[in-house]
């Protein structure tokens, strides 16, 4: 079978390919070659380029796993270009070759009303692939817990020039990144058609709880302290000026309901039967 894998080099997609390595032949478009830190067994490295259409129609994959997306914007890369049009053209390249299954990482909370542009791009996608007649897997994962979260970095940034550290006032359900990998190979292997799943942990935690355990994973002793949002708002121009803002308007947005999983959706736990302690890996 072969498989076409994007953002293999990002968070989620080098855990997903971590697990096809070897076991499948695979397609991997990249921009920097050197990110993928070894040699990668049956797997054709391509250069990223749009239209990714083209990519799709010269290898012929069986599946399409896409894994690409961003929570902060620049000039050069936005939302509705990373999650809106890169999708539509994978999903043209995947309709003209009759691409068998399309599996496609979202977001919890997508939702073509929000606010947020991150979410309403977010539900775009899902619309794009759903109305285009392909077989389809789409993944609403909360926060990914794992070694290599962002968050953890970040975190570890702040922490060498600040004594304390804010925390939105709100609640999250992480999620470990192997039942977000688990998942995708259920969707390779065994069904899983045409369905939306919500990904979430055992736990709902306040993003204070979330901070707290990521200082303690990587060492850092700081105290933090919860800030409301409409503080929190105050402060979103002043942090613009920064190279990389903690936090910006567009988070904010997304930051108003809470990041747990509604319920309406299957998890994984209907699907593996488990839920793994998205605290501990």
């Amino acid at each position: 079978m072969r498989i076409l894998l994007t953002g293999s080099t990002g968070f989620v997609g080098s855990y997903i390919l971590d697990s096809l390595e070897g076991r499948y032949e695979l397609i991997l478009p990249v921009r920097n070659k050197e990110k993928l830190k070894k040699e990668i067994p049956n797997a054709t490295i391509t250069s990223f380029k749009e239209p990714l259409s083209d990519i799709v129609i010269k290898y012929q994959p069986d599946i399409v796993i896409n894994t690409l997306g961003i929570l902060i914007e620049n000039k050069n890369i936005t939302f509705e270009k990373v999650h809106v049009e890169y999708v539509r053209q994978l999903v043209e390249g995947s309709v003209k070759s009759s691409v068998k299954k399309f599996i496609h990482i979202s977001a919890l909370g997508a939702d073509k009303n929000s606010k947020s542009r991150y979410a309403k791009t977010k539900a775009e996608a899902e619309e794009i692939i759903i109305s285009s007649g392909l077989n389809y897997l789409i993944l609403r994962p909360s926060i990914i817990l794992g070694k290599g979260q962002k968050l953890f970095d970040d975190l570890r940034k702040l922490s060498l020039i600040a004594p304390f550290l804010f925390a939105p006032k709100g609640k999250v359900q992480p999620v470990h990144i192997n039942d977000v990998v688990d998942i995708v190979l259920k969707g390779i292997e065994n069904g899983l058609n045409n369905e939306i799943i919500e990904l979430c942990g055992n736990r709902i935690v306040s993003y204070k709880e979330l901070f707290q355990f990521a200082l303690g994973y990587i060492g850092r002793k700081r105290p933090v302290f919860e800030m409301p949002l409409s503080v929190l708002q105050i402060m979103v121009p002043f942090m613009q000026i920064l190279p990389e803002p903690p936090v910006t308007q567009d988070q904010i947005y997304l930051l108003e309901k809470d990041n747990v999983c509604t319920g309406k959706l299957k998890t994984q736990k209907d699907i593996l039967g488990s839920v793994r302690n998205p605290f501990k890996f």
